[in-house]
């Protein structure tokens, strides 16, 4: 409960003569038995970092604030940082109005010291700095329930200094949690609260036995969401929900700062770091735009991956044939008997086959199964798709009893052998040309009309996200070192034969880098039948001693860029990639290549969808290109070509060429968080193997 305490001061006749107050709320944070707790329950932080930043610079105001905190609640965000100093007065009145757990930082940095001897924190003559700015911190906030944790500072060393900020901090509050990242592991932390670490090190502090843990890993920052990034998060969720001494963390950070310019030709574009300021002044180019939002609080694909990661209702499929469901309440202090369950099955071709909704009864943290009625799929289904969305049953605060809180879904009733599409009818009049020197389809006609505006290639590389870059091992320095970014294909066979009306060509090639190195070898069975369906058969065969990464496995090729309308069953309704896929549901989509791409304040990979089973381009007239492959794919759409994107240093300098470019993906390295913190993960990297994958293209003149 929060309340409003009013002081009224009197003279001596009773007239008031001043009146003020403030907000008053009763909750206790403690750390115990090893966790966190608040009021008496382990939480775990599911936080982010923030900054104060508008388009108007520092000054923020309030409707600003109920913006960013509408958004944390909305894609359930609990905790948030004060990066990295105390700030406007009116953020913790309405975090302690709308719930949102604060840890509030005092004004401490000195990163430029770095932490050795030269460090200020070691600097006894700094002491009275840093102790002021630590009571006044305390002494402002100290009477705001929503601060559940203090924070020394940040990164600014550590010595006797923050020994004695900790210590006068523990002596006028002995309970409420002191955190200090650089304390690391000495006394002067109550929380071991490192950035950056992957979930290796985490796993490994929590269980050991020498020295005993007595103080939970909460990581102060992670996830660094630069750029297209923040994969990996269910990795981090998945030890969090799992190691009770691991509690969460704070993603850095919320929101872009950057600024909205204009250029000479009227284009707007973001502009960060080295775009301000006289010539060779240092900058660290676009490193300050990590948000989860960009500077106008649009959320970026990555939020959405969060809010589905750190959702407090999880399910998981116990029965299939009878549709059971076992729901984890992860909530600490509500019943999910606030909420209404609305569930649906769904089929392959997004007819809705049963729905209903359920009240559900469970303890904060209990769990509960959930048996739906008897569901019949209609026979011949290929696949069929149980949703389940949580609502609030009354409006809250700021979410509405319209907003989905949570979110589940699993495959049923699916084909014995995996999914297979139906083939939509093909033109009768479907011609393909291979390139003798190439190898490569270089035309491929129907009714006359030439569908591709470049041949069909094996593509290995993507345009740089900012954590490519600075991948020290997976990455773009890599993939350039390799050569995967500039390949030519180069026949040593090229052999066509016709059986019936059938006609197959057989390709011997290899992929050459700029240097003349052989890349891989590579083997293409091209298959054109008789009623235009076209398959595509590779083998990929890379040269091991000369690859340790590539971006990705498949086959690109550019289209007249009157194609622009993608209609697909896979991941949709955000991009996803290998390792930030939870979000996307799948089901039957449209969309068009423009609404795929994602302007990253640098432009970036973007517009990737997983799970595909299979996609269609094509123009207004319902002509284009159907794919689908016996196995699930990857596939963007994009209206630049990737050189451009490549090229483009701000979202003003993307030139449309007229065409998109289409890439079809056996695999796709994931994102990771490598611009600050660990890089792709192994398991969502692309093994260097002996490879086999086809696609099927129907060339159609109606849409699907």
């Amino acid at each position: 409960n929060l309340y409003t305490l009013i002081f009224s001061l009197k003279d001596k006749s009773g007239k008031v003569s001043e009146t003020t107050g403030c907000q008053v709320g009763f909750s206790r944070s403690e750390i115990k038995g090893g966790q966190l707790l608040v009021n008496g329950m382990p939480i775990i932080i599911k936080g982010t970092n923030r900054h104060e930043h508008t388009q108007a610079g520092r000054t923020i105001t309030r409707d600003i604030m109920l913006k960013d905190i509408e958004l944390m609640k909305k894609h359930n965000i609990n905790t948030v940082r004060n990066s990295h100093y105390p700030t406007d007065s009116e953020w913790y009145e309405l975090c302690n109005e709308y719930g949102l757990y604060v840890i509030d930082e005092a004004n401490i940095e000195s990163h430029g010291m770095f932490y050795g001897p030269e460090s200020l924190a070691k600097d006894s003559t700094w002491l009275l700095a840093h102790m002021d700015r630590t009571m006044r911190m305390y002494e402002r906030s100290k009477n705001h329930p929503s601060i559940i944790i203090w924070s020394l500072g940040n990164e600014a060393g550590n010595g006797v200094n923050f020994e004695r900020t900790y210590d006068w901090l523990k002596s006028v509050e002995d309970n409420r949690p002191v955190q200090y990242e650089r304390a690391e592991l000495n006394y002067n932390t109550d929380i071991y609260c490192r950035m950056y670490r992957p979930v290796e090190d985490i796993i490994e502090y929590v269980n050991q036995e020498e020295p005993e843990v007595y103080r939970p890993f909460i990581l102060c920052e992670y996830l660094h969401t630069m750029g297209n990034s923040g994969g990996g998060v269910k990795d981090y969720m998945d030890v969090f929900e799992s190691e009770p001494l691991s509690q969460g963390g704070c993603i850095w950070d919320w929101v872009d700062q950057a600024f909205r310019e204009v250029d000479e030709n009227g284009k707007w574009y973001w502009a960060y770091g080295g775009d301000y300021g006289p010539e060779g002044i240092p900058t660290f180019d676009n490193f300050c735009t990590n948000g989860l939002v960009n500077a106008d609080r649009v959320p970026y694909p990555h939020l959405i991956e969060v809010k589905k990661n750190y959702q407090y209702i999880k399910s998981a499929l116990t029965g299939e044939k009878n549709f059971e469901v076992k729901v984890k309440n992860w909530y600490d202090f509500t019943n999910l008997n606030d909420f209404v369950l609305r569930w649906e099955v769904r089929d392959d071709q997004s007819v809705v086959v049963a729905s209903g909704e359920k009240s559900v009864d469970c303890a904060p943290q209990a769990t509960v199964n959930i048996k739906f009625e008897d569901i019949k799929l209609p026979k011949g289904i290929r696949e069929a798709y149980l949703n389940l969305r949580w609502y609030p049953k009354q409006d809250n605060g700021l979410l509405s009893k319209t907003h989905e809180v949570a979110y589940d879904q699993f495959v049923v009733g699916a084909m014995r052998g995996g999914y297979v599409a139906e083939l939509p009818t093909a033109t009768n009049d479907v011609a393909m040309s291979v390139n003798e020197k190439t190898g490569e389809i270089e035309s491929l006609t129907a009714n006359g009309v030439e569908m591709l505006a470049s041949p069909i290639s094996m593509s290995l590389y993507r345009p740089g996200t900012d954590n490519d870059k600075r991948e020290r091992v997976v990455g773009t320095k890599t993939w350039q070192k390799e050569g995967v970014n500039k390949l030519t294909q180069r026949a040593k066979s090229v052999e066509t034969s016709k059986i019936r009306a059938n006609t197959t060509t057989n390709v011997v090639a290899e992929l050459v880098n700029e240097k003349g190195d052989v890349v891989a070898q590579v083997e293409y069975k091209y298959t054109l039948n008789a009623d235009g369906v076209l398959n595509i058969t590779s083998n990929f065969n890379p040269n091991k001693e000369l690859l340790s990464s590539i971006a990705r496995l498949g086959l690109t090729f550019e289209m007249a860029d009157r194609y622009k309308k993608i209609d697909y069953l896979g991941r949709g309704g955000v991009e996803t990639y290998a390792d930030r896929k939870q979000c996307g549901l799948v089901g039957v989509r449209s969309t068009d290549v423009e609404r795929m791409f994602t302007y990253y304040v640098k432009p970036q990979t973007t517009g990737n969808r997983t799970d595909t089973r299979w996609m269609q381009i094509s123009n207004e007239k319902g002509r284009g290109l159907f794919v689908t492959s016996d196995a699930n794919f990857q596939f963007s759409a994009t209206p630049y070509t990737d050189e451009v994107i490549e090229s483009a240093i701000h979202i003003n300098k993307l030139e449309r060429t007229g065409v998109t470019t289409v890439h079809i993906d056996a695999e796709q390295i994931g994102v990771g968080t490598a611009t600050c913190g660990p890089g792709v993960l192994e398991h969502y990297q692309i093994p260097i193997e002996a490879t086999t994958f086809n696609f099927t293209i129907v060339p159609v003149t109606t849409e699907k």
